[in-house]
C-alpha cells in the first residue's frame, strides 16, 4: 500500500537520522558538520561555537513504527512552515525510553529551541526533561505526559476522561444487551505498564464501570508496547485459545490496524456477543468498527496535538504567554449509530 510505502520509507529516514543523533559528537545541524573541525563533545564546547538562525523544535513520538502519530507529524510540520520555523520528527523505531532519552540528550547538546515528546515511561524521562529546561531548552510534552517534570505543558487527550467514557458505554452496552447483573470476565490490552496515558484510561474505566454497578474479573492484559504489528496477533491469538472474555477494552487502537479480515476469531466472538470498546477513532479503527468489530470507540485529536504544540511552544520561545499547563485537545464519541458518519470524515490513510 501507498502508505506502508510512504510509512517504511520515513520510518528509514528518522532510524537513520535517529541513529546519528543518538551517537555522541555525531549530533548536530550539516552546517555545523561543514566547518571541518573536529565534533564537540560537550554542550558546554557547542555552546560557544553554534551560531543559531532558524528556531528549531523537535517532535519525539514514542514511537517511530505506530502511525497514529503520523497526523501530529503531519499538523506540527503545517504550523512550522506558516511559522516559518523548522520541525524535526526524532524518536525510537519502537517504543524504548532509553533511545527516547539518548535523542533528548542528542537535542541539548544540539540547543534545539523547543521540544515536544510523548513520553513512554514519565518517571524515567523526567530527569533529562529536566536536564533540557535547564539548559534553556522550552519544553512541552504531547499525547502521554510527565507531570512531575518541569516541562511547560501538556497538550493531549484527557486521558482519564476518556477512560470515563469508555466506562460509561460498558454499562450501556451490558444494559442494553442483558449482561449487567452478572460477572463479566474482561480481556484488557495496553501498551505497557508505564505509560502515564493509558494508565489514566485504565483507572478512568474500571472506576467507571465499578461505580455504575457492574461487577468485572480482569482475565488477562495484553502488553503489545505500542506495537501495532503483533497487537492484532496478541489479540486474536488470545481469542484463538477458547479462553473468551465477555468485555475486550483496549487503551489504544493498534489491534486494528491491521486488515479487519485477519481478525475471524475475533470478529465471531463479536458476532456471538462479545462487547468490543476501544480508545482511538482513525481511519483503519472506524473502518473495524463498522464491519462489527467494536461496540464503542471514544477518539483523540491527533491532528490538534501537532498543531497546538507546535503554537504553544513557539509562542513560548518568543517569551510570549502559553494559556494553560494543560491543553486539552477533547475527544470523539463513537458508536454503531455514528460509525459510518465519523469514517466519512475520515482520511484514507493509505492516501495521504
Amino acid at each position: 500500500m501507498a502508505k506502508d510505502r510512504f510509512f517504511n520509507k520515513t520510518r528509514l529516514v528518522y532510524l537513520i537520522l535517529a541513529l546519528l543523533i543518538a551517537l555522541p559528537g555525531c549530533g548536530g545541524s550539516t552546517t555545523e558538520k561543514n566547518k571541518g573541525t573536529e565534533p564537540n563533545t560537550s554542550y558546554e564546547e557547542n555552546s560557544n561555537n553554534t551560531q543559531k538562525k532558524d528556531i528549531i523544535i523537535a517532535m519525539v513520538p514514542k514511537s517511530l513504527d505506530n502511525p497514529v502519530f503520523l497526523d501530529a507529524l503531519e499538523q506540527g510540520e503545517r504550523v512550522g512552515r506558516e511559522l516559518g520555523i523548522k520541525v524535526e520528527w526524532l524518536g525510537p523505531m519502537q517504543s524504548d525510553t532509553n533511545v527516547q532519552i539518548a535523542i533528548v540528550e542528542s537535542l541539548i547538546r544540539r540547543r534545539v529551541d523547543g521540544i515536544v515528546i510523548s513520553c513512554i515511561d514519565p518517571a524515567k524521562i523526567k530527569p533529562v526533561i529536566d536536564k533540557a529546561v535547564k539548559a534553556g531548552i522550552q519544553v512541552a510534552t504531547f499525547d502521554s505526559d510527565s507531570p512531575d517534570s518541569s516541562r511547560l505543558f501538556y497538550c493531549g487527550t484527557d486521558n482519564y476522561a476518556a477512560g470515563v467514557a469508555c466506562g460509561k458505554a460498558l454499562i450501556k452496552e451490558a444494559k442494553e444487551k442483558g449482561m449487567d447483573k452478572q460477572v463479566l470476565d474482561v480481556l484488557l490490552m495496553t501498551a505497557d505498564k508505564e505509560s502515564n496515558n493509558l494508565n489514566k484510561r485504565l483507572n478512568g474505566f474500571l472506576e467507571t464501570v465499578r461505580h455504575g454497578g457492574i461487577k468485572l474479573n480482569i482475565t488477562d492484559t495484553l502488553y503489545c508496547n505500542d506495537d501495532v504489528n503483533i497487537a492484532g496477533d496478541m489479540l486474536e491469538n488470545h481469542i484463538r485459545t477458547g479462553n473468551t472474555p465477555d468485555v475486550f477494552f483496549s487503551t489504544g487502537g493498534w489491534p486494528f490496524v491491521s486488515p479487519p479480515e485477519s481478525l475471524p476469531g475475533f470478529h465471531a466472538w463479536c458476532k456471538n456477543g462479545g462487547i468490543s470498546i476501544l480508545v482511538d477513532t482513525y481511519y483503519p479503527v472506524l473502518e473495524a468498527a463498522e464491519k462489527g468489530l467494536a461496540d464503542a470507540l471514544v477518539g483523540q485529536n491527533f491532528n490538534k496535538m501537532g498543531e497546538l504544540s507546535i503554537k504553544n511552544l513557539y509562542k513560548a520561545i518568543r517569551g510570549e504567554k502559553v494559556p494553560s499547563s494543560f491543553i486539552d485537545t477533547g475527544l470523539e464519541l463513537g458508536d454503531k449509530s455514528n460509525f459510518a458518519k465519523l469514517l466519512e470524515g475520515k482520511q484514507r490513510w493509505e492516501i495521504k
